[in-house]
């Protein structure tokens, strides 16, 4: 999924982002991915910094369309947006 993430986030020409690959994690929609044996795997996580609301507007509601689409809950993307001032 990151790699759709990232097609999505060029796409819309937002420049400023992170990747931080190698993250474990516990949601309410999807396995555990603790890289335990018993809870194997890693998330990733894509932190974006976007001064236009517009495209965070916008983006955010194709990651939830998507979600909509999704094949199983291993492929959700859990979308959080903090608007700051200044």
């Amino acid at each position: 999924m990151v790699e759709i993430l990232w097609d999505m986030i060029d796409e819309m020409e937002i420049m400023n982002y992170q990747t931080i690959d190698l993250v474990t994690a516990k949601s309410d929609y999807a396995q555990p991915r603790l890289n335990t044996a018993i809870w194997p795997g890693y998330n990733a996580s894509i932190l974006i910094q976007e001064a236009d609301n517009n495209k965070s507007d916008t983006l955010i509601k194709e990651i939830k369309e998507m979600n909509k689409n999704a094949f199983n809950s291993a492929e959700i993307v859990a979308v959080h947006s903090w608007k700051l001032d200044d």
